[in-house]
């Protein structure tokens, strides 16, 4: 094999986030070396994946020298998201802060970037020549999963790409914004887009071009990749040392839906963890996200390493990528267990009648048939306030007709649960006909917030979750209640009407 490419594999980096066009050969670790030579020497480019790249700041060192090497040797050097921040001048990460926070990059585009949120999928066009492509007008496809989107560009850069992004900070609509860059040289280039040497065969055309890579020595470039692949996928996270369990496809269908009281509450947390010990233990594991806003999948699919697909965020009001029913059909065909992350709390937006239908988790929940776990944070109102929340919660989605089959109690104070404490939530649970999967005490997690953006160091956030739904989940009965869902014509005209009769003062069931 004449030519070789060098995937950056650094904690916080998102090596299989995307499959990169199945170009990559090699991993560069962070002393910088290709089977123990400098990656500048073996290498003919390198692709820097997206990730919290520049707030963990793993890009230092050994490996950033190579990477600088590599750029003004003339080799090509591709950044995709946080790997395209990571070669700018620096970041401003500030987005919560009254001041800005900047994080330095490698200079090596004339680029700063701001925070602007897009979770899209959006279209693009090649508005510059450089080493991905030639082909100035083409029209290409990706999806944006970012915060810090807002590019300054100065003398040194010159844009190649621009795109059309339906949504942006949430709210703001249909604007175009620069999403590619490349040095003067044309060597060094970032983008913001994932997935777009997967989804558009002219850009693996021009890197191959560029490259002089024939298309005999493509197919064994392809196959080295399968085999890196492989061996990403056997570790659960990037420099662990955790094994993933031997996976093979079983063909079952179990589901897991999880939602919650509050935002805030711990689900993605949960998600993470549960996902993290399945792929420890060799089940063929997805995550799927309700609503368009994907990065809450992040921490989990960097521990068990699966891409965004195209059926990774479902529909609810007017967001999202797929409808429910196509979700599940088509992760069904890929995952043998599927965990679906809900949206804010289960009710969120089901009183906006301006909005398309359905509007909120609980629809979804409902319409899909799939087993629901509600997740109570416990750390606000104590042990008292959080079991009368979750049980009331629990009762109002039954009524309503979704599967509640379990509660996870999150962020508790176990000083407080002595053994007479235990029984009545015993008790209570088995009245209110749902299992107990676990408790997990309060932890302070470092650099984790409310909301994604505040989500900087997947590393320590993932590896508190594995621990802890190791420690406090009830893997045996999480196993037995998922189950496949079972899809019925929801009337939501119905749901909504029984929904409010219970805030009129309706008894529930």
């Amino acid at each position: 094999m004449k030519h070789r490419i060098g995937l950056a594999y650094l904690p916080g980096g998102l090596p299989c986030f995307e499959s990169f066009g199945s170009l990559p050969t090699d991993l560069v670790r962070g002393d910088g070396c290709v089977e123990g030579k400098p990656a500048s020497e073996i290498l003919d480019m390198i692709i820097i994946p997206g990730g919290s790249l520049v707030e963990s700041q793993a890009v230092k060192g050994d490996v950033a020298q190579e990477i600088r090497k590599m750029a003004d040797q003339g080799k090509f050097v591709l950044g995709v998201c946080s790997g395209f921040q990571i070669l700018s001048r620096g970041t401003d990460i500030g987005r919560l802060s009254t001041k800005p926070i900047i994080k330095e990059g490698l200079g090596l585009l004339d680029a700063e970037f701001k925070p602007l949120i897009c979770i899209d999928q959006v279209k693009a066009t090649v508005i510059g020549a450089s080493y991905l492509t030639d082909k100035i007008g083409a029209q290409v496809t990706g999806f944006h999963c970012h915060t810090y989107g807002d590019i300054n560009l100065y003398s040194d850069a010159k844009p190649i790409l621009v795109s059309h992004a339906d949504s942006l900070n949430y709210f703001e609509k249909s604007r175009d914004i620069v999403s590619g860059v490349v040095n003067k040289e044309g060597n060094v280039v970032g983008v913001l887009p994932h997935a777009i040497l997967d989804q558009n065969p002219i850009i693996v055309e021009g890197v191959a071009k560029r490259l002089d890579i024939a298309s005999t020595e493509l197919d064994q470039i392809r196959a080295a990749n399968a085999k890196l692949v492989h061996a990403m996928k056997a570790e659960v996270g990037i420099e662990t040392g955790i094994n993933a369990g031997k996976t093979r496809k079983t063909g079952a269908h179990q589901t897991l839906l999880i939602t919650a009281l509050e935002s805030g509450s711990g689900k993605t947390f949960v998600v993470t963890g549960l996902a993290a010990v399945l792929k420890k233990r060799g089940v063929n594991v997805g995550v799927v996200k309700i609503g368009a806003d994907i990065r809450d999948s992040v921490p989990a699919l960097y521990l068990i390493k699966e891409p965004i697909k195209g059926y990774s965020s479902i529909k609810v009001a007017n967001c999202g990528w797929k409808t429910h029913s196509d979700v599940v059909r088509e992760a069904g065909e890929d995952y043998d267990f599927l965990i679906i992350e809900g949206a804010m709390d289960s009710f969120t937006g089901i009183l906006f009648n301006q909005l398309a239908k359905p509007r909120s988790t609980a629809e979804i929940a409902a319409a899909l048939g799939v087993p629901t776990v509600v997740v109570a944070g416990c750390d606000k109102e104590g042990v008292e306030g959080g079991l009368i929340g979750v049980l009331n919660y629990v009762n109002l989605l039954k009524h309503l007709g979704v599967r509640v089959v379990g509660v996870i109690l999150n962020r508790m104070s176990m000083g407080y649960l002595t053994d007479e404490v235990r029984l009545v939530m015993k008790k209570a649970f088995e009245n209110a006909g749902v299992e107990l999967l676990g408790i997990i005490p309060r932890v302070e997690i470092e650099g984790r917030g409310l909301i994604p953006e505040v989500e900087i160091k997947y590393e320590a956030f993932g590896a508190k979750a594995l621990e802890l739904a190791e420690q406090c989940l009830d893997f045996e009965k999480i196993m037995k209640i998922a189950s496949p869902p079972t899809p019925t014509m929801l009337d939501y005209d119905e749901f909504y009407d029984k929904f409010k009769n219970v805030l009129f003062g309706k008894k529930v069931d």
